[in-house]
């Protein structure tokens, strides 16, 4: 009767582990520190005053999607940066219809709003509030949990473009990655063992302990 509530119980913790939704995330860039091995969160080394540092991959430097875009100082600041132009977009396609909830996060550097004045950024042509001054020379990884008006914008054109436009600000800043879940921030473990995996070994492990038991009695019982 024991080892029948046993199986029964580790049952239900499997059937749970395979029916429970984890996160679904869409990467542009490389997550490598800036191209430099910047910790998460750590402050870079780059020249403020001459600027213009590109540490891109071959396949960055190469992109079209918006990983043109990271791994760079000054990403969008007029002559200073390796891009042309002011606005820094990342397209994230093939999304599907089926939305619900889900969040972006950026890896970013240098944000000054306060001393250059704020970018213009927009979720598929939403506009968000991006007023944030983090200071020189601080990287920092936030994510956004998205609007349902975002969220209805996705399910309608299967893809989410995301526009930073510097024109009108003066500011210097630089992007690691841009990463797309379709999970709310706090749902989404970046770069950790997802939790059904950690379930299925525990119990794929507790169910051998049981059937080891049943042959020692077997083997007791001859």
């Amino acid at each position: 009767m024991k080892r029948k509530a046993i199986t029964l119980c580790l049952a239900g913790m499997l059937a749970a582990a395979a029916t429970q939704s984890f996160a679904t995330t869409w990467m542009i860039g490389d997550n490598d520190g800036y191209g430099a091995g910047i910790p998460d969160n750590g402050n870079h080394p780059f020249n403020g005053f001459s600027a213009g540092y590109d540490g891109r991959s071959a396949a960055e430097a190469a992109a079209t999607n918006g990983a043109q875009y990271t791994d760079t100082y000054s990403t969008t600041h007029g002559s200073y940066g390796p891009q042309p132009g002011d606005t820094a977009t990342f397209k994230f396609t093939g999304l599907g219809n089926g939305w619900t909830e889900g969040s972006m996060w950026f890896d970013m550097a240098d944000f000054q709003a306060s001393t250059f004045g704020s970018v213009k950024t927009t979720y598929n042509g939403i506009l968000q509030n991006w007023s944030f001054s983090d200071g020189f020379p601080t990287t920092k990884i936030r994510f956004f949990d998205l609007a349902q008006d975002v969220i209805d914008s996705i399910n309608v054109l299967g893809s989410l473009t995301v526009a930073i436009d510097r024109n009108g600000s003066g500011d210097f800043y630089g992007f690691d990655f841009a990463l797309l879940s379709d999970r709310v921030g706090s749902d989404t473990n970046i770069g950790e063992v997802p939790i059904p995996a950690a379930v299925w070994f525990f119990g794929t492990g507790l169910m051998g302990l049981v059937g080891l038991r049943k042959r020692r009695g077997k083997i007791a019982a001859a």
